[in-house]
Protein backbone atom coordinates (compact mmCIF):
# COMPACT_ATOMS: atom_id res chain seq x y z
CA UNK A 1 0.00 0.00 0.00
CA UNK A 2 2.80 2.41 0.90
CA UNK A 3 4.56 1.57 -2.36
CA UNK A 4 1.38 2.36 -4.29
CA UNK A 5 1.01 5.69 -2.48
CA UNK A 6 4.60 6.59 -3.31
CA UNK A 7 4.00 5.76 -6.97
CA UNK A 8 0.89 7.92 -7.00
CA UNK A 9 2.76 10.74 -5.31
CA UNK A 10 5.42 10.97 -8.03
CA UNK A 11 3.18 12.48 -10.77
CA UNK A 12 1.56 14.80 -8.21
CA UNK A 13 4.93 16.14 -7.11
CA UNK A 14 6.01 16.41 -10.74
CA UNK A 15 2.98 18.54 -11.60
CA UNK A 16 3.49 20.72 -8.53
CA UNK A 17 7.13 21.24 -9.45
CA UNK A 18 6.26 21.97 -13.07
CA UNK A 19 3.61 24.45 -12.00
CA UNK A 20 6.06 26.17 -9.66
CA UNK A 21 8.69 26.52 -12.40
CA UNK A 22 6.03 27.85 -14.78
CA UNK A 23 4.80 30.49 -12.35
CA UNK A 24 8.32 31.59 -11.45
CA UNK A 25 9.16 31.86 -15.15
CA UNK A 26 6.03 33.95 -15.68
CA UNK A 27 7.03 36.24 -12.83
CA UNK A 28 10.58 36.63 -14.14
CA UNK A 29 9.34 37.24 -17.68
CA UNK A 30 6.95 39.89 -16.38
CA UNK A 31 9.69 41.75 -14.52
CA UNK A 32 11.90 42.07 -17.61
CA UNK A 33 10.63 45.02 -19.69
CA UNK A 34 10.85 45.12 -23.46
CA UNK A 35 10.43 48.30 -25.45
CA UNK A 36 11.14 51.95 -24.80
CA UNK A 37 9.91 54.09 -21.99
CA UNK A 38 6.83 55.95 -23.13
CA UNK A 39 7.94 57.99 -26.09
CA UNK A 40 6.38 61.15 -27.41
CA UNK A 41 4.16 60.21 -30.32
CA UNK A 42 0.94 61.69 -31.69
CA UNK A 43 -2.02 60.56 -29.59
CA UNK A 44 -4.38 60.05 -32.51
CA UNK A 45 -6.24 56.80 -31.79
CA UNK A 46 -7.65 55.70 -28.45
CA UNK A 47 -7.49 51.96 -27.71
CA UNK A 48 -7.82 49.89 -24.54
CA UNK A 49 -6.45 46.70 -23.07
CA UNK A 50 -9.14 44.93 -21.09
CA UNK A 51 -9.21 41.74 -19.00
CA UNK A 52 -12.05 39.58 -17.72
CA UNK A 53 -9.69 38.25 -15.05
CA UNK A 54 -8.24 35.63 -17.36
CA UNK A 55 -7.93 36.90 -20.94
CA UNK A 56 -6.34 40.25 -21.80
CA UNK A 57 -7.88 41.55 -25.04
CA UNK A 58 -7.64 44.62 -27.24
CA UNK A 59 -10.57 47.05 -27.35
CA UNK A 60 -10.62 49.01 -30.59
CA UNK A 61 -12.97 51.43 -32.34
CA UNK A 62 -15.37 49.52 -34.58
CA UNK A 63 -15.14 52.10 -37.31
CA UNK A 64 -12.20 54.41 -37.92
CA UNK A 65 -11.07 56.18 -41.06
CA UNK A 66 -7.97 53.96 -41.00
CA UNK A 67 -9.87 50.67 -40.69
CA UNK A 68 -13.47 49.51 -40.51
CA UNK A 69 -13.97 46.18 -38.72
CA UNK A 70 -17.43 45.90 -40.28
CA UNK A 71 -15.67 45.06 -43.54
CA UNK A 72 -14.03 42.03 -41.92
CA UNK A 73 -16.41 40.64 -39.29
CA UNK A 74 -19.82 39.01 -39.54
CA UNK A 75 -22.34 41.80 -39.27
CA UNK A 76 -25.46 40.54 -37.51
CA UNK A 77 -24.80 42.70 -34.44
CA UNK A 78 -23.82 45.87 -36.24
CA UNK A 79 -27.28 46.63 -37.55
CA UNK A 80 -29.13 46.03 -34.27
CA UNK A 81 -27.24 48.15 -31.78
CA UNK A 82 -24.74 50.95 -31.59
CA UNK A 83 -21.42 49.13 -31.15
CA UNK A 84 -18.70 51.78 -31.22
CA UNK A 85 -16.04 49.45 -29.78
CA UNK A 86 -14.95 45.84 -30.24
CA UNK A 87 -13.03 43.63 -27.86
CA UNK A 88 -10.82 41.21 -29.82
CA UNK A 89 -8.81 38.36 -28.30
CA UNK A 90 -7.01 35.22 -29.41
CA UNK A 91 -7.12 32.00 -27.42
CA UNK A 92 -7.55 28.24 -27.22
CA UNK A 93 -10.66 27.19 -29.16
CA UNK A 94 -11.98 24.49 -26.83
CA UNK A 95 -11.36 26.67 -23.79
CA UNK A 96 -13.17 29.60 -25.41
CA UNK A 97 -16.16 27.60 -26.59
CA UNK A 98 -16.73 25.47 -23.51
CA UNK A 99 -15.65 27.68 -20.62
CA UNK A 100 -17.93 30.73 -20.50
CA UNK A 101 -17.12 31.13 -16.78
CA UNK A 102 -14.44 29.75 -14.47
CA UNK A 103 -17.15 27.57 -12.91
CA UNK A 104 -17.27 25.69 -16.23
CA UNK A 105 -13.53 24.98 -16.25
CA UNK A 106 -12.62 21.30 -16.06
CA UNK A 107 -9.24 19.74 -15.33
CA UNK A 108 -9.24 18.11 -18.77
CA UNK A 109 -9.83 21.42 -20.53
CA UNK A 110 -7.09 23.14 -18.52
CA UNK A 111 -4.50 20.39 -18.98
CA UNK A 112 -5.19 20.09 -22.71
CA UNK A 113 -4.88 23.86 -23.13
CA UNK A 114 -1.56 23.97 -21.31
CA UNK A 115 0.20 20.81 -22.45
CA UNK A 116 -1.27 19.94 -25.86
CA UNK A 117 -0.75 22.37 -28.77
CA UNK A 118 -4.36 23.17 -29.56
CA UNK A 119 -6.48 24.83 -32.22
CA UNK A 120 -7.02 28.53 -31.60
CA UNK A 121 -9.96 30.89 -32.09
CA UNK A 122 -10.66 34.61 -32.11
CA UNK A 123 -13.26 35.97 -29.69
CA UNK A 124 -14.99 39.23 -30.58
CA UNK A 125 -17.22 41.15 -28.15
CA UNK A 126 -19.40 43.89 -29.62
CA UNK A 127 -19.27 46.66 -27.02
CA UNK A 128 -21.80 49.45 -26.53
CA UNK A 129 -19.28 51.87 -25.04
CA UNK A 130 -15.75 52.33 -23.77
CA UNK A 131 -14.60 50.04 -20.98
CA UNK A 132 -14.41 51.74 -17.62
CA UNK A 133 -10.78 52.49 -16.85
CA UNK A 134 -9.38 50.93 -13.72
CA UNK A 135 -8.02 47.62 -12.53
CA UNK A 136 -9.43 45.70 -15.51
CA UNK A 137 -8.93 48.23 -18.29
CA UNK A 138 -6.18 50.58 -19.44
CA UNK A 139 -6.49 53.31 -22.03
CA UNK A 140 -3.63 53.83 -24.49
CA UNK A 141 -3.46 56.68 -26.99
CA UNK A 142 -1.35 55.77 -30.00
CA UNK A 143 -0.44 57.24 -33.37
CA UNK A 144 -2.25 56.33 -36.57
CA UNK A 145 0.82 54.43 -37.82
CA UNK A 146 0.89 52.39 -34.60
CA UNK A 147 -2.81 51.66 -34.93
CA UNK A 148 -2.41 50.41 -38.50
CA UNK A 149 0.42 48.14 -37.37
CA UNK A 150 -1.79 46.77 -34.58
CA UNK A 151 -4.68 46.17 -37.00
CA UNK A 152 -2.32 44.24 -39.29
CA UNK A 153 -1.11 42.15 -36.35
CA UNK A 154 -4.67 41.27 -35.32
CA UNK A 155 -5.85 40.60 -38.87
CA UNK A 156 -2.92 38.25 -39.37
CA UNK A 157 -4.30 36.12 -36.51
CA UNK A 158 -7.69 35.60 -38.21
CA UNK A 159 -8.29 32.98 -40.85
CA UNK A 160 -9.65 35.08 -43.69
CA UNK A 161 -11.55 34.06 -46.81
CA UNK A 162 -11.91 36.77 -49.44
CA UNK A 163 -10.91 39.31 -46.82
CA UNK A 164 -13.61 38.23 -44.36
CA UNK A 165 -13.21 36.47 -41.01
CA UNK A 166 -14.56 32.90 -40.91
CA UNK A 167 -17.29 32.50 -38.30
CA UNK A 168 -17.29 29.41 -36.05
CA UNK A 169 -20.70 27.78 -35.87
CA UNK A 170 -21.09 28.10 -32.11
CA UNK A 171 -23.11 30.35 -29.86
CA UNK A 172 -21.27 33.13 -28.07
CA UNK A 173 -21.50 33.66 -24.33
CA UNK A 174 -24.07 36.42 -24.84
CA UNK A 175 -26.08 38.00 -27.64
CA UNK A 176 -23.22 40.32 -28.55
CA UNK A 177 -20.14 38.14 -29.02
CA UNK A 178 -18.93 35.64 -31.60
CA UNK A 179 -16.06 33.26 -32.31
CA UNK A 180 -13.99 33.14 -35.49
CA UNK A 181 -11.41 30.75 -36.87
CA UNK A 182 -7.82 31.72 -36.08
CA UNK A 183 -4.26 30.92 -37.05
CA UNK A 184 -1.69 29.42 -34.71
CA UNK A 185 -1.56 26.83 -31.94
CA UNK A 186 -2.22 27.54 -28.29
CA UNK A 187 -0.01 26.00 -25.59
CA UNK A 188 1.57 26.82 -22.25
CA UNK A 189 4.34 28.92 -23.82
CA UNK A 190 2.00 30.78 -26.17
CA UNK A 191 -1.25 31.84 -24.51
CA UNK A 192 -3.95 34.43 -25.11
CA UNK A 193 -2.02 36.89 -22.96
CA UNK A 194 1.25 36.26 -24.79
CA UNK A 195 -0.64 37.19 -27.96
CA UNK A 196 -1.80 40.52 -26.51
CA UNK A 197 1.63 41.14 -24.99
CA UNK A 198 3.31 40.66 -28.38
CA UNK A 199 0.86 43.01 -30.07
CA UNK A 200 1.71 45.78 -27.63
CA UNK A 201 5.45 45.29 -28.03
CA UNK A 202 5.09 45.15 -31.80
CA UNK A 203 3.72 48.69 -31.92
CA UNK A 204 6.31 50.02 -29.49
CA UNK A 205 4.41 49.94 -26.18
CA UNK A 206 6.63 48.88 -23.29
CA UNK A 207 5.54 45.49 -21.92
CA UNK A 208 6.82 42.29 -20.36
CA UNK A 209 9.35 40.01 -22.04
CA UNK A 210 7.04 37.00 -21.66
CA UNK A 211 3.76 36.76 -19.82
CA UNK A 212 1.24 33.93 -20.08
CA UNK A 213 -0.90 35.71 -17.45
CA UNK A 214 -3.04 38.83 -17.82
CA UNK A 215 -1.38 40.50 -14.83
CA UNK A 216 1.90 40.49 -16.75
CA UNK A 217 0.26 42.35 -19.65
CA UNK A 218 -0.98 45.04 -17.27
CA UNK A 219 2.22 45.36 -15.23
CA UNK A 220 3.74 48.14 -17.38
CA UNK A 221 0.51 49.78 -18.52
CA UNK A 222 0.01 52.91 -16.48
CA UNK A 223 -3.38 53.63 -15.03
CA UNK A 224 -4.21 57.09 -16.27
Amino acid sequence: MKKLLRLLLIPVLFLIGLGTVYMLSALLGMLIPVGPERESFPEEVEIFVHTNGLHADFVLPTTHHLHDWKEVLEGKHFGQHETPYLSIGWGEKNFYLNTPTMADLTATTLLNALFVPSTSAMHVDYMYGKPREGENARRISISEDMYLELVDYILDSFELENGRAVLIDHEGYYDYDQFYRAKGKYHALWTCNNWTNRGLKKIGIKNSLWTPMDWGVFYYLEEE
